[in-house]
């Protein structure tokens, strides 16, 4: 199960079920899988808590997130809980310059930006990346450099082009990893240590004049959108807010 657009529907839990009650053909056992449970609707939800309260003995559902806090708590009390640890940067840079044909500064790149996952490396483009770490680092320079809240209200309007609305979040994403990297500066962090270490020239004259709390502070407003994106938002005016409450911290 994957989700529809923003969202897990209650539609496809309920065909979740369905498929849970067969019994298995081909092995002793089916595997049905919810990826970012996080997305499910409250009443997806409600409708897998009959399946996780009566569970056949041959079905095994997983539910997968980066969030489990957002799921319900009855849902979470019914799971039994198993953690993945993150793969070390340099290993998934050893696999993407064993398997892939990519250069050496970009099979970096991708491992820094991968958080621990093979499969997100593999399935970040590069340039799309590029493209969107550009547009945030001009929101930085008008947040931190110029004041120029011009820059930011146009950078808002173009994160929220119905043509680009996937990359509304992985932009997000970009900037707050920026914003980390800023912060790590701030406190000598080494180069090693940053993941856009392959700008770390433009990244070191930020961090000369960011303030360490306002810093902090931006990180925690770009989760607070990011919760809130669960919600029926207006993007466009929650990105003017965003951006305006940086500029004003």
């Amino acid at each position: 199960i994957i989700p529809y657009k923003r969202y897990i529907l209650v539609d496809a839990i309920r065909d979740l079920e369905k498929e849970a009650n067969f019994r298995p053909y081909e092995a002793k056992a089916r595997f049905l899988i919810i990826d970012e449970a996080e997305k499910m609707n409250p009443a997806a939800s409600n409708a897998l808590l009959k399946t996780l309260e009566e569970p056949p003995e041959t079905s095994y559902i997983f539910l997968l997130t980066s969030r489990p806090m957002s799921l319900l708590q009855t849902i979470r009390s019914r799971c039994q809980t198993i953690r993945f640890s993150p793969i070390e940067a340099k290993k998934i840079e050893e696999f993407l310059l064993r398997t892939s044909e990519y250069s050496p500064a970009d099979a970096e790149l991708l491992s820094k930006l991968a958080r621990g996952s093979v499969g997100r490396a593999l399935e970040t483009d590069l340039e799309n990346f590029r493209a969107g770490r550009e547009a945030m680092i001009k929101v930085l320079r008008g947040l931190i450099l110029t004041g120029n809240r011009a820059v930011l209200l146009q950078t808002a309007e173009e994160m929220n082009n119905p043509k680009a609305k996937e990359n509304y979040e992985p932009t997000l994403d970009i900037l707050q990893t920026l914003i980390h990297d800023i912060w790590l500066l701030r406190h000598g962090k080494i180069k090693d240590e940053l993941v856009n270490s392959d700008i770390v020239a433009e990244l070191a004259k930020l961090a000369q004049n960011a303030d360490s709390k306002s810093l902090g502070k931006w990180l925690n407003e770009i989760e607070t959108l990011r919760e809130n994106l669960n919600v029926n938002l207006n993007r466009k005016i929650a990105t003017d807010a965003l951006f305006m409450q940086m500029a004003s911290s």
